[in-house]
């Protein structure tokens, strides 16, 4: 379920799980990354960003989108499907009401970026309008 567009909080957590996957990921020592210190680099121009007046109304529109319909979601390659429904960023959901696009919340997981692929493949690559290869011709 692409999450970007309306579900900004989810956005910044995974940012903030990934930032130590994009530290690494700069081809320089170590030492030089805690010298140069790349990670407070990083995380400056994280919250510089929602400062930007061009990205803060991006993000204004982005916080307007809705998914329309249902969301199919999985928590896991076994897991039954649940059936989401997207009542926007600005839902109270006063009547606490379950199964939202909004409860599924961001879980840090071992290495994100790697993680982030699958999220945006599996449906293609894995279990689900794939076959395995030892199902096919």
């Amino acid at each position: 379920v692409p999450r970007g567009y309306g579900y900004l909080s989810f956005v910044e957590d995974f940012v903030e799980d990934a930032q130590e996957d994009l530290v690494k990921a700069i081809p320089i020592p170590k030492i030089a990354k805690n010298i140069l210190d790349i990670q407070g680099k990083l995380d400056d121009m994280v919250e510089g960003a929602t400062d930007n007046e061009s990205l803060a109304g991006l993000l204004g529109v982005f916080s307007q989108y809705r998914h329309m319909g249902n969301l199919i979601y999985y928590e896991s390659e076994d897991a039954k499907p649940l059936v989401l429904k997207d009542m926007g960023a600005f839902h109270k959901n006063t009547e606490g009401a379950t199964n939202l696009f909004r409860s599924v919340k961001y879980k840090p997981v071992k290495s994100a970026m790697d993680e982030f692929m699958g999220w945006h493949m599996d449906i293609i690559n894995g279990p689900g309008l794939s076959f395995p290869e030892d199902q096919l011709m």
